[in-house]
């Protein structure tokens, strides 16, 4: 027996203990847990091949660099040379953004024929080959910069398999469970979970579209037990919900009571499991449940058993309970650093602690509340999002002078992006122009779904913009909000 553990040999425990049984089924395909194991994947949106390429390089020691479909090709050109990729593995639907980024100036295959041709071809990796290093970098994922320019975030094998343990543990994973695979693979909790329910034996199903109605019909024919909708409070009043679901995911202290309310009237038996996690720390970091966020209002949960935390004031003491401070965590599943920048390594890393840069208080309970980001960083959908990097696109624009970007809560997206703008003296720019140059700019998801026009930002005596005050004074009858792009 080999003295450590590699992700890759999860496909083999899982031949070997549930061969027959399906590990993935999508769009009326399934693979088993035995043909899993002798398959090398790509990197592309949510099939199978996305989650045996991660398995696969895991055993070999190859480093995996998930890319993000939604980005520009010039974001993914910035990323591809930057992580200094050689190798890629491209879904037919992304041929074109794949040829536009520059990753088709790489030796890549196309998921398909043409990657099952190298599969034929190849040789098998021997039982006796060089078991790779658990604690070397296995994944690079990226994560937005404070100056726009996103960091890669490396986390090893060792780190990923704590990881697994913990959402296993904190969701009470079996092999009865069916999941929902709605969160794209490319990002750390999408991939995350599926890798967890794996793990455990369970299936990993992905639907064909993530509309309300379409998600409810896989969740009906696949009997799904863990599921999250984009839109909780609509997709619940889509008529019909199965009775196979146990847990309902959702943004933890994001969903309002009356969308939990409406949960647990439609779909009695499923559990919301609101999440707060982040890339440097694995992924999920605590759970919350409905009950325990209208007990306790602003908390975001309980931490995880696999992760120590303090709230640290800013000579990185540990604070009293009550007192808001950064929170501070420790476990097995946290990043090693960032590729090449040691100063932001070291700086978050210091003292012993990950620092996260969320502002949050700890109760005497072991609750967690979410108090402020000191990153200034808004989440959409789950999705990172810096609001400098939003400013600084809609300061391009020549009729733009001033701007502020904050996240603000959205039925569609748990948190959205709002800009407010001060136009130049004269100008008449519609909110349509206004996004139609952000687009032009900017992935979709980082566009702003909120827009307010005024003729100043407010500032404090210094100067600074409070952001949380423009957070708190943020009202919907004032506000625009953009319809859905479809």
């Amino acid at each position: 027996m080999p003295a450590t553990k590699l992700l890759g040999d999860l496909a083999h425990r899982g031949e070997r203990l549930w061969g027959d049984r399906d590990a993935f089924a999508w769009q009326g395909r399934r693979r088993s847990f035995a043909e899993v194991a002798d398959r090398v994947a790509t990197l592309s949106t949510n099939v199978p091949e996305a989650i045996e390429l991660c398995l696969a390089a895991s055993l070999v020691g190859a480093v995996i660099v998930p890319l993000n479909v939604r980005l520009t090709p010039d974001d993914l050109r910035y990323q591809l040379d930057d992580a200094e990729v050689s190798h890629g593995l491209v879904h037919p639907l992304l041929e074109t953004l794949a040829e536009a980024s520059g990753l088709t100036d790489r030796h890549v295959w196309v998921v398909g024929d043409d990657l099952d041709r190298a599969v034929a071809a190849s040789d098998p990796l021997p039982r006796t080959a060089p078991r790779p290093d658990d604690a070397a970098p296995w994944i690079h994922l990226y994560t937005s910069g404070t100056t726009g320019k996103p960091k890669g975030c490396l986390l090893s094998q060792r780190a990923w398999l704590a990881s697994n343990a913990n959402l296993a543990h904190g969701l009470s994973l079996t092999s009865d469970d069916r999941l929902l695979g709605v969160f794209p693979f490319f990002h750390v909790a999408g991939l995350g979970l599926a890798l967890a329910t794996l793990t455990m034996g369970g299936c990993v199903v992905v639907p064909a579209a993530a509309d309300a109605e379409e998600l409810w019909r896989v969740v009906d024919e696949e009997a799904i037990t863990i599921g999250s909708f984009p839109g909780l409070k609509a997709a619940l009043e889509q008529p019909g919900k199965p009775g196979s679901l146990r847990v309902v995911f959702g943004g933890a202290n994001m969903e309002s009571a009356k969308t939990l309310d409406l949960l647990a009237e439609v779909v009695p038996q499923a559990t919301f499991r609101g999440v707060y996690g982040s890339t440097e720390a694995g992924n999920f970091v605590t759970l919350s449940t409905g009950d325990e966020e209208r007990e306790r209002p602003g908390t975001i949960g309980r931490p995880l058993f696999g992760f120590d935390v303090a709230i640290l004031g800013s000579d990185d003491q540990e604070l009293p309970v009550g007192e808001a401070g950064e929170l501070g965590l420790r476990g097995p599943s946290t990043m090693l650093g960032y590729w090449r920048l040691p100063e932001a390594s070291a700086d978050a890393l210091r003292n012993g602690w990950l620092h996260t840069g969320d502002v949050m208080r700890l109760d005497q309970d072991g609750f967690l509340y979410f108090v402020d980001r000191s990153k200034d960083m808004i989440k959409p959908g789950g999705e990172n999002v810096y609001s400098i990097e939003v400013e600084t696109a809609l300061l391009q624009h020549p009729a733009v002078v001033d701007c502020a970007v904050v996240g603000v809560p959205d039925s569609r997206w748990g948190e959205a992006v709002k800009a407010i703008v001060v136009l130049a003296p004269g100008q008449t720019l519609t909110i349509d122009e206004l996004d139609a140059h952000c687009r032009s700019v900017l992935a979709g998801y980082k566009r702003p779904r909120w827009y307010e026009l005024t003729d100043a930002i407010p500032r404090s005596p210094i100067g600074k913009i409070v952001k949380k005050d423009l957070r708190e004074a943020h009202d919907p009858a004032v506000a625009t909000r953009l319809p859905e792009r479809t």
